[in-house]
């Protein structure tokens, strides 16, 4: 598996975040109302807020990157409360991932076991950690911010969930 292109791919995923918290920022500015009126957004009462969905996203990349190259992730303490915060956030976050290159990753294979914090005496093998639980849940969060904003009117679509594409000539 190409861990490498996995976090790359992640890491595209939260630029077309930003690019999207970007068109809400123009979209409360042209409707005169406050842009992070959306921070604490849910699309139901038991959900995690706007904030969180964006907060986790991060995290999740985060932590895929650094426990498959055996690097310690940066913290980033959980008290963005903007949007122009959520942005920082972000920006850290691909900082983070951009220090990386596919030499990172060449000792891991779907043996390697990845330790999990969260989970005492738990560890999983990398593949199963990458596909089953961290892309889905990085997704999850994606998803569900843009569906946030979405229901707040921002007029986005799949193209900027999928970001720019580049097309080549048959």
């Amino acid at each position: 598996m190409d861990y490498f292109a996995i976090i790359r791919q992640f890491g595209r995923t939260l630029r077309n975040l930003d690019a999207i918290l970007e068109k809400a920022i123009r979209h409360a500015e042209g409707r005169k109302f406050e842009v992070n009126n959306f921070v604490g957004g849910r699309l139901f009462p038991d959900m995690l807020t706007f904030a969180a969905q964006v907060r986790i996203a991060c995290d999740t990349a985060k932590a895929a990157a650094a426990n498959l190259s055996g690097k310690e992730a940066p913290r980033h303490e959980d008290t963005e409360t903007t949007v122009a915060e959520l942005r920082g956030r972000i920006t850290k976050c691909l900082a983070y991932l951009d220090t990386f290159t596919a030499a990172d990753f060449q000792r891991t294979n779907a043996d390697t076991r990845v330790v999990l914090p969260n989970r005492p005496g738990k560890a999983l093998p990398a593949d199963e950690y990458l596909v089953a639980r961290q892309v889905p849940n990085f997704y999850f969060h994606v998803v569900t911010a843009y569906a946030l904003l979405r229901q707040g009117g921002v007029e986005i679509g799949k193209s900027d969930f999928l970001g720019p594409l580049q097309f080549i000539e048959q």
